[in-house]
């Protein structure tokens, strides 16, 4: 029968002030194998399972091709934890698919796909583009990243769905809020291309979608306050958290890392990320 296999980098969205327009690809990867069958079966950690219709592997992978398929997926990202596992668990199983009928797809085809399956335009271009990357709806760009910054992820045991998330987001936002977070947001992206620390403090902390989170997840702010005075030049939840994404000079990076599983202790996991500057393979 015939079969297709893909992978697609894990991600952090908005970085503290850049809410669902920016996203960082990580090499923590899923990988799917996608095969023709007599029906529908998915396998995953051991598990094994019919899907029912208008679960989410299973529309990721009727986006790619018709089934019934047998799906295998080993997903190294963590999920519920702000670090783009949907986005790479839809990208793919949709390119796995679309290579079991013989296609390869295209990069806009599967951007698309993810972000109407997953609804996050900026994980998924992440997980289909990789790198940096700047979105607007389906309008997609890459952003620079300056050579010298390396990112560590502070992973709490404790999940938080999005929807937990999302459910927490206030309706309007004043003026004065938006203004600085349009200042914040200016200061990241300039200090990510540059590497220049007193530009990335002045990206440091968010109004719109950190502050109406706190509550949810006290340890998030906790892992922050730790990794800036361990020596991050900017820190933030990942997504939809609960993850810390710290932000520092390759020098630095050690320090950062331990101040943060010291502040963890034992209640998650402290590991850093490289970047993956191509997406879906």
């Amino acid at each position: 029968m015939s079969s297709g296999s893909a992978t697609a980098p894990g991600s952090s969205a908005n970085l503290g002030p850049g809410f669902d327009v920016l996203a960082i690809a990580w090499e923590i990867r899923c990988r799917a194998t996608v095969t023709k069958a007599p029906e529908w079966m998915v396998r995953q950690d051991d598990e094994l399972w019919r899907p029912r219709d208008g679960e989410f592997v299973k529309r990721a992978a009727q986006a790619g091709g018709t089934g019934p398929f047998s799906i295998e997926i080993e997903n190294d990202v963590p999920r519920s934890r702000g670090l783009g596992s949907s986005s790479a668990v839809a990208t793919a199983i949709a390119a796995a698919a679309f290579r079991a009928g013989g296609v390869e797809p295209s990069d806009e085809e599967l951007f698309a796909i993810v972000t109407g399956l997953e609804g996050h335009a900026d994980n998924a271009a992440a997980a289909v583009y990789g790198g940096l990357v700047l979105v607007d709806g389906l309008n997609y760009t890459p952003l620079p990243l300056h050579e010298d910054l390396t990112f560590v992820a502070a992973v709490p045991a404790s999940p938080l769905r999005t929807s937990e998330a999302r459910a927490a987001l206030r309706e309007h936002v004043g003026r004065p809020a938006v203004v600085r977070s349009l200042a914040r947001f200016g200061f990241l992206l300039r200090g990510l291309e540059t590497g220049d620390a007193q530009l990335l403090a002045r990206a440091r902390g968010d109004e719109l979608h950190e502050a109406p989170r706190a509550a949810l997840s006290p340890i998030t702010a906790e892992l922050i306050e730790a990794a800036l005075k361990g020596g991050a030049l900017h820190a933030s939840w990942s997504g939809a958290g609960p993850t810390v994404l710290a932000v520092a000079h390759r020098a630095d990076i050690g320090e950062v890392e331990a101040t943060l599983a010291k502040a963890i202790d034992g209640r998650g996991e402290v590991r850093q990320l490289a970047v993956a500057n191509e997406g879906w393979q």
